[in-house]
């Protein structure tokens, strides 16, 4: 009996034991950070990579400066549209930002929409030490009672910017609505610059195809003199198919230097465009 009571007490004892370490590691993950201000590690968004703000919209940061001493932070944003569901052009932005260690009250900030794939965020009163920005989308119509059902109903997209050195820029300044477009410009022109590289390489890739291709026609052609003539029969039809094949790679060719081509005079444009600002 003894034995028994001795062995209740033991198990009450670990029960004990072990509740009270998980209590202590609660205390030491969740509250102490709290009460010394340290932080956790947040995903932080990365430029250029989009996200699904909806069925047919994605969103994707492109800048991300602070001028610490100033106490500002400002994020471009870029939006595409694979789709014609959603009238981009009937979108407004809602901006939602706080810091970590401050997570109740909402910073001020101030959008401006450059057009309808572009926008820019500048959010104020972020001191030294913010640690982690939190700033959630939220997309809504302007005039919801023109669209036939709301697409973008509870649709909202939430980024972390880490406090570092790298995003610091004190002789960054807000700017004003022409220095945003400005600033598109060369957004839009790096991009018409980046297709260009992706087009040249296919380009490339093809005359590539093409020579490995009439390196085989060679030898094929070599080796008719030692053929039978059913043998030469079917070689010649091979050799037929490889014209036909580099004919499709000339055609390939053709169409992505027309493509550069289009890119080489819209940056052009787009030069134009930023001289008449």
């Amino acid at each position: 009996m003894k034995k028994n009571k001795r062995k209740k007490m033991s198990l009450v004892k670990l029960y004990t034991s072990t509740f009270g370490a998980f209590i202590l590691g609660f205390c030491i993950i969740f509250i102490s950070p709290m009460i010394s201000g340290g932080t956790y590690k947040f995903e932080e968004a990365q430029i250029n990579e989009y996200m699904t703000l909806s069925n047919s919209l994605q969103i994707a940061l492109v800048k991300k400066q602070y001028n610490s001493e100033k106490q500002f932070m400002r994020m471009d944003f870029s939006v595409k549209n694979s789709t014609n569901e959603t009238s981009i052009s009937d979108i407004k932005y809602e901006i939602n930002s706080k810091y970590i260690k401050d997570d109740k009250k909402s910073l001020k900030t101030e959008v401006t929409q450059i057009n309808d794939n572009y926008f820019v965020v500048v959010i104020k009163d972020i001191p030294k030490g913010f640690s982690v920005l939190s700033t959630t989308i939220v997309p809504k119509y302007v005039h919801p009672e023109l669209e036939q059902y709301d697409e973008l109903e509870e649709r909202s997209v939430k980024i972390y910017i880490n406090e570092s050195e790298k995003i610091v820029n004190n002789q960054f300044k807000k700017g004003n609505e022409r220095d945003y477009k400005n600033e598109y410009i060369t957004f839009q022109q790096n991009e018409l610059k980046d297709e260009i590289t992706l087009n040249e390489k296919e380009i490339e890739t093809n005359k590539l195809a093409i020579d490995e291709i009439k390196k085989e026609i060679s030898e094929l052609e070599s080796d008719m003199q030692y053929q039978t003539e059913e043998e030469k029969f079917e070689t010649k039809n091979n050799i037929n198919g490889y014209k036909t094949t580099i004919q499709t790679h000339q055609n390939d060719i053709d169409t992505f230097i027309q493509k550069v081509e289009g890119l080489n005079k819209k940056i052009k444009l787009l030069e134009e465009k930023r001289a008449s600002l």
